[in-house]
């Protein structure tokens, strides 16, 4: 066992995608004493995580360039960097990159790199350095925050952030079958399992959200030709973005519906007058979209639950649409009549001779259907932190360093995201962003949000360190 603390002022992140990467440039950026940060992340690279690791140029950034740059008071800074190193990364930037969607390893390269330039830069004395492990435990004190890696090493800091980011749940028993099937892609992104697929009459896709499209893009790409068969279990279908204005903002005349039948009544009276006025609807969830926050907030577990049982399916398809250069895979495959959508419950997978048979639960009943080709696009929508398997996240629930929320999405913390254990008490030195704080925020997964997480998290723990300045 090695024993690494850190002397003067210091801060842990356990997770250098995304969202830990992010955490640790507003730091750099920010800090006016020498603060030593410490990532740990197994990927060579930080600031990819799950989302920006595919290298295929059809996974695109489901938005424009115009509101993804990593500094809310510079939004064309993206536009520009990508302008400027596009081709140098084999990405050629259209005449207005301002509204493109990029590839998301370029996008990715744009985060690793402003984390190069804000270690590069920082105050005197600064440090970020990578530590390529996992997380194998934590503890607590008042004062410090000690984590232990895999390999042996003990890290300590002043500060933690957990930033954990997403997790597939594991095969069920009924699918478990087909795990490591040639015929059977169980991550969307797995280059070599979707060429083992390119050859297929036809491929079963299982969910229609943001990976069916990136799947559906990498096949076509691939020189696919068959068929599609998309079943998700409401019958929801996600579409392609349209650069459509912010609807009003509606939701501003008077109070925030404090139920999810009123905020649902709210929207469809809205829908309605868009829709007598030829407006686009798509405008519509870019003007709730602030509001997310104080509408989950305000609302009670019994309201929270309701809204996740009845009306996420909706919200989902309807705030996260895909790239319109990417979707367009998907509607000229179903031009072509080479994609079938509908609503089907999957029961299980099973391998035979010449593919996988699935059996769905249809509204006309249960089928068995042999197909090609499955693809498991139901994403790393995992959210339960009961019921994720890995390691790290099971030793803290069992240490009570953390506990779960209480809507079962994530885990405890104070609106801030300050972390709260089994007993209710709340950390001040241990802290999370994104993904595990979907209980406390929901909206945790999208770059604008976590941005937002970000710079106030690194004001929060820098106020720490310099006490005469204030969060702003």
């Amino acid at each position: 066992m090695h024993y690494d603390p850190k002397p003067g002022h210091s801060v842990i992140i356990v997770g250098g995608g995304f969202a830990g990467a992010l955490t640790a440039l507003k730091l750099l950026d920010q800090t006016t004493v020498g603060l030593s940060i410490t990532i740990i992340e197994p990927r060579a690279e930080l600031g990819r995580g799950v989302a920006y690791s595919t290298e295929d140029p059809a996974h695109l950034v489901n938005g424009p360039a115009e509101i993804f740059s990593l500094y809310p008071d510079d939004m064309g800074h993206l536009s520009r960097w990508l302008a400027k190193n596009g081709p140098a990364n084999g990405w050629q930037p259209p005449a207005d990159v301002a509204a493109s969607s990029p590839p998301r390893h370029l996008y990715g390269t744009y985060m690793r790199d402003e984390l190069k330039r804000a270690a590069a830069e920082a105050r005197s004395g600064s440090s970020l350095r990578h530590v390529r492990s996992q997380a194998a435990h934590l503890s607590s004190s008042p004062h410090r925050v000690r984590v232990a890696t895999t390999d042996g090493t003990v890290l300590e800091a002043d500060e933690t952030v957990l930033a954990l980011g997403v997790f597939r749940p594991d095969l069920r028993p009924d699918e478990a079958a087909v795990a490591g099937h040639p015929r059977f892609a169980e991550n969307p992104w797995n280059a070599a399992a979707l060429d083992r697929l390119s050859d297929s009459s036809d491929i079963l896709i299982i969910g229609a959200s943001l990976s069916m499209v990136d799947a559906i893009a990498s096949m076509e790409a691939r020189g696919f030709r068959g068929r599609y068969r998309v079943i998700s279990r409401r019958g929801q279908f996600v579409e392609g973005r349209r650069n459509a204005e912010p609807a009003r903002d509606f939701l501003a005349e008077g109070p925030l519906p404090s139920t999810a039948r009123g905020l649902l009544a709210r929207v469809k009276a809205e829908r309605r007058k868009l829709a007598a006025a030829g407006e686009d609807w798509q405008g519509l969830p870019l003007a709730i979209r602030p509001h997310i926050l104080p509408l989950w907030q305000n609302a009670d577990d019994r309201e929270r639950l309701r809204f996740a049982r009845h009306l996420r399916p909706f919200w989902d398809v309807t705030a996260h649409r895909s790239a319109p250069e990417s979707h367009r895979s998907v509607e000229e495959a179903r031009s072509q009549g080479r994609l079938a959508h509908g609503t089907a419950r999957l029961l299980a997978l099973r391998p035979v001779r010449n593919g996988i048979a699935a059996t769905l639960k249809t509204a006309a009943g249960i089928e068995e259907t042999v197909f090609a080709g499955v693809i498991d696009c139901r994403g790393h929508q995992l959210h339960d932190w009961r019921q994720i398997s890995d390691p790290f996240v099971r030793e803290l629930l069992s240490s009570g360093e953390v506990r779960p929320h209480s809507t079962g999405f994530g885990i405890d913390a104070t609106p801030e995201g300050d972390l709260i254990n089994e007993e209710g008490r709340i950390h001040r030195n241990l802290s999370a962003i994104g993904h595990p704080l979907r209980g406390v925020a929901w909206e945790s997964s999208s770059i604008t949000e976590q941005r937002t997480q970000a710079i106030a998290l690194a004001e929060r723990i820098l106020a720490k360190f310099t006490p005469a300045r204030a969060p702003s």
